[in-house]
């Protein structure tokens, strides 16, 4: 497997490169700003770029989005896919934003600013929704409790830990 974190922009978004490490072939998740330095690292490790994927439409998230998407030619995945041997399910969780989803594939999943190591997305911003991003967590909580969450902004965490320690949603509220 292919998973490296590259922290971008004023909010240091977290833009992930991930997929298959036998075929490199990669999906851009969330590039939100300084494409020089993602492009930078996916030319570095010689990386074949299939797709770009977005968590949701903020600024912090797609600044990056047609740079990388004109240097490699590639799609901007609207539903489930594949990157070399890794299967890859859009899971729709708005509350953050309306067009908010996660991203799963076997034991990960990336959450963009739904649910963090600690904390869950804002939703004080337009069309954000407390009870919807609640809904949304809960959701992501039916993963297995191994599963690593690497968020949108921050460090990575597990399912399991957040279900039982996130006081902003838990398991049973």
């Amino acid at each position: 497997m292919i998973l490296k974190r590259i922290p971008v922009g004023s909010l240091m978004a977290n833009c992930y490169l991930f997929g298959d490490a036998a075929t490199k072939e990669v999906v851009v998740i969330d590039p939100g700003d300084d494409a020089d330095k993602i492009l930078e690292a996916i030319k570095t490790d010689g990386l074949t770029v299939k797709y770009i994927a977005i968590t949701h439409s903020h600024f912090d998230h797609v600044g990056a989005i047609d740079r990388v998407k004109t240097e490699f030619n590639v799609p901007i995945a609207s539903e489930d896919f594949t990157v070399g041997s890794r299967s890859i399910t859009i899971i729709k969780t708005p509350g953050h934003s309306p067009d908010g989803v996660c991203l799963s594939s076997g034991g990960v999943v990336f959450t963009g600013d739904t649910l963090f190591k600690g904390s869950i997305g804002r939703c004080d911003l337009e069309g954000g929704d407390f009870d919807v991003l609640k809904k949304s967590v809960k959701k992501l909580y039916s993963l297995p409790d191994d599963t690593a969450v690497y968020p949108g902004h921050g460090l990575s965490t597990t399912i399991g830990r957040e279900k039982h320690t996130n006081p902003f949603v838990r398991a049973n509220s």
